[in-house]
């Protein structure tokens, strides 16, 4: 399978476990919700590594070293709202990083301003600004997020889009 076949079929799967997550019944949301969960989206590049024979990739110094350049590949972040109202959040954020490294965070954001939500637990704090019913902007408060990242992982301060898919 190619590089581009493999990553698109990692952010169908990606999409699908978070609205699969996100459906499930949690008990540890106080929403009640009859809508079905809603997907948002962040189309990007990540670096990972290229294939030991894509020359595309090797790059041979005046020296003689021979240097490796990452492959940039697509991907998408996707936040699922399970339920919202206008004092909490149910959702389910992963995001993809350097060589498919995520962060996986999931709760329960309380209301924090005008169409804001603010996610806490412990140090680990994410903001969820409604800027439209089709745009979310996502920012991470700190670093500390990254406990529940892999190595590589993080959030970055981006606006998700209903419906955004991988092409």
């Amino acid at each position: 399978m190619s590089g581009k076949g493999f990553a698109f079929l990692i952010v169908c799967l990606l999409a699908c476990s978070a609205s699969t997550l996100a459906a499930t019944p949690d008990s540890s949301c106080p929403i009640s919700s009859t809508a079905s969960p809603v997907s948002y989206g962040r189309l990007h590049q990540i670096p990972t590594v290229a294939r030991e024979d894509d020359v595309s990739h090797t790059i041979v110094t005046p020296g003689g070293m021979v240097l490796r350049s990452p492959e940039m590949v697509a991907a998408t972040d996707v936040l699922t709202v399970a339920a919202r109202d206008p004092d909490a959040m149910c959702f389910h954020l992963i995001t993809l990083a350097k060589d498919w490294h995520k962060c996986d965070i999931a709760g329960v954001a309380r209301k924090d301003a005008e169409n804001s939500y603010l996610f806490t637990e412990g140090s680990v704090a994410v903001r969820f600004h409604f800027t439209s019913e089709e745009q979310v902007e996502v920012a991470p408060l700190g670093t500390a997020y990254r406990s529940r990242c892999e190595p590589s992982g993080s959030i970055e301060r981006a606006t998700y889009t209903l419906g955004a898919q991988s092409k």
